[in-house]
């Protein structure tokens, strides 16, 4: 067994070894392999597309990018700021800024 990659800054055990307890670390590197490794950026890049074909109005997409990635509404801060994310740089860069979204990576 091995590891994947993008794995290695989330303390991901080893899975040839005995893990009894898994150790539990926040670092910048966490974000950074998050907002750069390809696996993440080719999320995006599949998640736009499915957004587009199922809303069409952009608040109806927005909606629906925090309902499959949160479980929720968007709040009206979080449909103006999203608004404006995908006027400025389109929706695949959206869809990369909300599975990195507290409410997507953490269990509340």
């Amino acid at each position: 067994g091995g590891k994947h990659p993008l794995l290695d800054s989330f303390d991901c055990p080893d899975t040839a070894t005995i893990t009894p307890k898994r150790a539990s670390t926040t670092t910048p590197l966490q974000a950074l392999a998050l907002m750069n490794h390809s696996l993440p950026l080719r999320m995006a890049d599949h998640f736009a597309p499915r957004l587009s074909a199922e809303a069409a109005p952009v608040d109806d997409l927005i909606q629906r990018a925090f309902e499959l990635t949160s479980g929720r509404p968007a709040r009206p801060s979080e449909l103006s700021a999203s608004r404006d994310v995908i006027t400025r740089h389109g929706l695949a860069p959206f869809c990369r800024a909300i599975l990195n979204s507290n409410g997507f990576l953490y269990v509340h």
